[in-house]
């Protein structure tokens, strides 16, 4: 793969030399660092850099870049270091509120067009576009978290409707758009030796929460979820006995009951996750994206466990480049 820097319009400069590249995005950092010779310095503040490659003659663009914010210098190794925000980075520093005089951000249509509302509210119209074409995917009154980062709650808001944020870096534009999640654990096809796994499994994680809200004694609003052996929530309990594990929410500065329940879903959902922990390696994971889904079953033991892929190492150095996938939150 070519690593290509530009103005800070994104007009293309050159190949960057001999260099060194650490990239991470997806649930946490969202930002690079890239090392060449001090006598190869090529770039200032607000250039970008943007990975592509080339398959059969053709580009294959791709999501691997960002906008440079720092420089430095180190004169003892002899080395310049090019630091800032990736994509997801840029998406993320941006805040999305509800309008003045309303208690959450709602968003409904199609999603690219969902997708381009959100860029324009966010102002980032100068670096990124959403793509014009019908995903087939529709938004119906997503309640966005209250002040949330763009990144974070753009992928929230896909993972509702089974969807992912596809972003590519082409033409001096960051196109994203919405495409289906690909879930490889229920795809037959997959070779799940391709990957390794450290699997544990708890049986009994808590499968019932108690929100607590607004209110005092019998007037407190009290909201009864439940999950069931497959991580599914609902009000219906299918855990009784010593089987039955039980936390409590309690919120009496909650305002709204949607978000009572919300956060009473979220603290089972975290439970089903931490109790079906999978630390997994691929061999090879190129083409998986942040919010594809992957699994594993252990023949001895039967333990299966399926996990959201959310976050993406890149490494470039001169034994080539590597891409580690890391799945849970």
């Amino acid at each position: 793969m070519d690593l290509i820097y530009t103005d800070k319009n994104g007009i293309d400069k050159d190949i960057m030399p001999t260099y060194e590249l650490d990239v991470a995005f997806g649930r946490d950092e969202n930002d690079f660092l890239c090392t060449i010779a001090i006598e190869d310095h090529c770039c200032v503040p607000q250039d970008r850099i943007y990975m592509k490659d080339s398959v059969d003659g053709k580009n294959k663009w791709t999501d691997i870049g960002g906008i440079i914010d720092q420089i430095k210098l180190n004169t003892e190794s002899g080395d310049v270091m090019y630091s800032g925000r990736t994509w997801h980075g840029i998406l993320e520093g941006k805040v999305l509120c509800p309008d003045t005089g309303q208690d959450y951000l709602v968003l409904s249509g199609e999603a690219n067009t969902v997708l381009k509302g959100l860029i324009t509210r966010m102002g980032l119209e100068e670096l990124f576009e959403a793509d014009s074409t019908d995903s087939q995917i529709t938004i119906k009154s997503y309640q966005m978290d209250r002040y949330i980062g763009g990144y974070t709650g753009i992928r929230k808001m896909l993972k509702a409707v089974k969807a992912k944020l596809k972003m590519i870096y082409k033409s001096g534009k960051v196109q994203i758009s919405a495409i289906p999640l690909v879930d490889y654990s229920q795809d037959e096809k997959w070779d799940s030796t391709q990957i390794s796994a450290q699997i544990s499994k708890n049986d009994f994680p808590t499968n019932h929460v108690i929100c607590l809200g607004k209110g005092e004694l019998k007037d407190r609003k009290v909201i009864h979820l439940y999950m069931d052996a497959k991580g599914k929530v609902s009000k219906t309990q299918t855990y009784f006995g010593i089987r039955e594990v039980t936390e409590i929410y309690d919120n009496a500065n909650t305002e709204s009951e949607d978000e009572l329940e919300q956060k009473g879903r979220e603290m089972l959902e975290d439970a089903y996750a931490a109790a079906n922990a999978m630390d997994v390696k691929f061999k090879n994971n190129e083409d998986y994206d942040i919010g594809d889904y992957v699994g594993t079953r252990e023949y001895y033991t039967s333990i299966q466990i399926r996990e959201e892929i959310t976050k993406k190492i890149v490494k470039v150095n001169r034994n080539g480049i590597s891409i580690e996938c890391q799945i849970g939150e």
